[in-house]
This record gives C-alpha cells, structure tokens and sequence, in this order.
C-alpha cells in the first residue's frame, strides 16, 4: 500500500510503471527486489559456489584432494564457468522481476478501471455518466445485485427455486429500466424532466427503484427464515408479498 508522501511511479498507456525502483514500495518481498536488483549477480555467485562444489567432489572422486595445484588449477576452470553460465541465467530472470514490479497490483488495476469509467462520457450501459438516468438506473441494478446475492446463499430448496423464478422477472424488468433510463436520456439529457414523457419516465424510475430496494429487503428476511425453517410454506405468505412488490416496469406501455 502507498504511504502518506510516498512518490507514485509515472503510469505507462496500458497500466504500466516506469520506475521499478520505486515500485518495490508497493509490490514484492526481499527475494523478489533482490533479483530485480542484481539478479545475474546472484546467479553468478551461485553459479561460482556450486563451480566449487564441483571442484571438491571431483577431487575426492579423482583422489587428487590432497594435491593443492590439482584442486586449485580445478577451481579456476569451474567456479569462473558456473559463475559465466548461471550469471547467463539470471539475467533474463532479473529482467522478469523487473517487469513483474513494473505491473499494477490487483488494487490498482481495479482503481485504473474505475478511473476509466469516471472520466467517459457514458457508462458501460451507454448513459450519460454521472447523469440523472445513470444514477436513477444505477441504483436498480446495485439492488438486483443484492437480490441474486442472497438467492445464491440459500439452500437448495423449493423457496431458492422459487425466488430464483422472482430474480428471472426482476432481470427482465431491469432491462426495461435501462430501456426507459435510455430513452430519458436521449429527451431530457440535462435530467431535467420536467413536463411530459421524461416526467413520466423519472417518476416510473424513481417507483421502479423504490420497488426493487423493497424487494431485495422482503428477500434478505425470507432468506433468514429460510435458513432457520426452510420449508417453503412457512414463507409462502411473505414470498406472495414480494412477488406483489416488484417493478411492473413492462406493463407501463410506455
């Protein structure tokens, strides 16, 4: 996480950084910083040792252990050899550390996209961003979210299928309010609905909201029953309740 104060690394197009230097304030542990540092070095110096290594079991295994010019004129072909290829080696690895540091974090990545989708004149769904509509059809939608949620914590039972059958109805209906939320959008970019079919269209809105928060909430207690008594009669009352709540969105003929 960045400190108060710390320096953020400048941002390539495509989310990437420049300095990985800095980036090791961010991302990455000892071992990680220390290839991006002097990753061939490292190889190097483990390539000379196990050039050593070799050194020692090839003279106990050749008898000349004991033969100081043997072992010595050994360790000056080998350790100067594995320290060579393994240096090798490494450098593609530092190179890979280097680039690793240099990518954006899950946060990060996340907080790009959302910058994105601040700065664009339109959301995902084609609304004015930060619009009227957008927030009217926004708010819908984060309530549906809610309501899959808690259908898809329940058990198995005939109360899931049966709210999952709700949830079917309320995608529908939701697909009519961007509908509606477009076409707000399209007479009365300004959100000032007024007079006429934007004020018809903002006050089926603001009902089709209300009634979405409503239904999602009657969901969240039926799923507390559920869990404590599943059987589905002992809810049967309260789920004819939420099926009278949910947006009628598509009989408004508009």
């Amino acid at each position: 996480m960045n400190t108060p104060g710390m320096h953020v690394p400048h941002r390539h197009k495509g989310e990437r950084f420049d300095d990985w230097r800095a980036r090791m304030a961010v991302r990455g542990g000892p071992v990680t910083h220390g290839l991006a540092r002097a990753g061939w070095a490292g190889f190097a110096a483990l390539g000379a040792l196990i050039g050593f290594v070799f050194s020692v079991v090839w003279s106990i295994v050749t008898d000349h252990v004991e033969n100081p010019g043997n072992f010595l004129g050994v360790m000056i072909v080998f350790m100067p050899l594995g320290a060579a290829l393994f240096g090798v080696l490494g450098a593609p690895v530092q190179f890979l550390a280097r680039a690793w540091l240099c990518t954006p974090t899950s946060a990060e990545q996340d907080a790009f996209r959302k910058a994105r989708r601040a700065d664009a004149p339109y959301t995902e769904e084609g609304l004015r961003n930060g619009g009227r509509w957008a927030a009217s059809y926004g708010r819908c939608a984060a309530s549906l979210q809610s309501f899959h949620a808690i259908v898809g914590a329940l058990p198995q039972g005939p109360g899931r299928n049966w709210l999952t059958d709700v949830g079917s109805t309320l995608d529908d209906e939701l697909t009519e309010a961007l509908r509606l939320a477009r076409l707000g959008d399209e007479l009365a970019p300004d959100g000032k609905a007024v007079a006429g079919t934007p004020r018809r269209i903002a006050d089926l809105l603001s009902s089709a909201e209300e009634s979405f928060a409503q239904t999602t909430d009657r969901a969240a207690a039926i799923s507390l029953d559920l869990h404590r008594n599943p059987e589905f009669e002992s809810v049967r009352a309260q789920l004819d309740m939420l099926a009278a709540q949910t947006p009628h969105l598509r009989a408004s003929g508009l």
